[in-house]
C-alpha cells in the first residue's frame, strides 16, 4: 500500500488548456509506462473535466518519444492484478462515457494498455511515427478491454490478427484498418484543437450525448429521445444555433456565445 501510494504522489498527468480544448499529457519518462496510480489520476482528471460545461474536447497525448509503452508488467502480478485491471477499466470507461468528444493524439509506440484507452476515446489521430499493437499473448497474458473494443472498430479478422499474434502495425496499416482515423504530424496536431474550438461547446457537447444515445438505439427509436428530445427540443434552446443560421445567411462566420 506504502509503494502504491508513493507512485499516486510522482504520476504526472500534465493537463494544458487551449481555449475550450484540454489536453491530457501522460508524463511519465521515459515511455510512459501506464501504473494502476497513473489510471487513478488519469481518471480523476477526466471526470473533472466532464464536470465542467466549457470545455467542449478532450485531447489524449504522451510526452517524451511516445504515447506509451502500455501497462506496468510489475502490476500484472496476481496480487495487484485485480486493482490494475479495475483501474483501467474505470479509465477507458470515463473516457468513453465523457460528454464531450475525446481524441488520442498518438506518436511513437502505443501498445497493451496504452492502446485500449486510446480505444476508448471517440477517434485516434496518429504521426507516421505511430506504430499500435496488443502484444500481451506474447507474455502468456490477453488485452481483456481491447477483446471488447477493438472488434467493432477495425473488424473481426483484424482484431483477431492483433490480439492472437501479438504484432504491432505501423501508422499506414492501423489507417487502412480503421484504427486510425487520419495520420497527422505531430506539428499539425493544433489544427485537431481549432477544429473543437471553432465550434459551438453547448452544440459539441449535444451531439456527443446523441451520439452516445444514437449508438445503443435502433434506427425505428430514433424518434423517440433523440429526434424529438435531443433535436427539436433541446437544441433548439441553444441561442448559438440561431446564430450559425444567420452566419450562413449573411456569409459571415459565427461569432458563438456558446450558450
Amino acid at each position: 500500500m506504502f509503494l502504491l501510494n508513493f507512485l499516486k504522489e510522482i504520476v504526472v498527468i500534465k493537463a494544458e488548456r487551449n481555449k475550450r480544448i484540454l489536453n491530457l499529457k501522460i508524463d511519465i519518462p521515459p515511455v510512459n509506462v501506464i501504473d494502476i496510480a497513473t489510471c487513478q489520476e488519469l481518471a480523476g482528471k477526466l471526470k473533472e473535466a466532464a464536470a465542467d460545461k466549457s470545455i467542449a474536447g478532450i485531447l489524449l497525448s504522451g510526452e517524451g518519444k511516445c504515447f506509451s509503452a502500455g501497462a506496468s508488467v510489475d502490476e500484472h502480478e496476481k496480487k495487484l492484478a485485480g486493482d490494475m485491471i479495475f483501474s483501467f477499466t474505470e479509465a477507458c470507461r470515463t473516457l468513453y462515457e465523457l460528454p464531450m468528444p475525446s481524441v488520442a493524439l498518438v506518436h511513437g509506440i502505443c501498445f497493451g494498455g496504452a492502446l485500449e484507452l486510446a480505444l476508448y476515446c471517440d477517434f485516434i489521430i496518429a504521426d507516421p511515427s505511430a506504430k499500435f499493437g496488443v502484444p500481451e499473448i506474447s507474455l502468456a497474458f490477453f488485452p481483456p478491454l481491447a477483446c471488447s473494443a477493438l472488434p467493432g472498430i477495425v473488424g473481426r479478422q483484424n482484431a483477431a490478427h492483433l490480439i492472437f499474434t501479438g504484432e504491432s502495425v505501423n501508422a499506414e496499416r492501423a489507417l487502412s484498418m480503421g484504427l486510425v482515423q487520419k495520420i497527422v504530424e505531430r506539428s499539425g496536431w493544433e489544427e485537431v484543437i481549432h477544429q473543437f474550438n471553432k465550434t459551438s461547446t453547448p452544440v459539441l457537447r449535444l451531439a456527443k450525448e446523441a451520439f452516445k444515445q444514437g449508438l445503443r438505439t435502433p434506427l425505428d427509436e430514433f424518434h423517440g429521445d433523440i429526434i424529438n428530445n435531443l433535436f427539436l427540443n433541446r437544441l433548439y434552446k441553444i441561442g448559438d444555433v440561431n446564430e450559425g443560421i444567420a452566419s450562413f445567411r449573411e456569409k459571415r462566420k459565427p461569432e458563438w456565445k456558446h450558450r
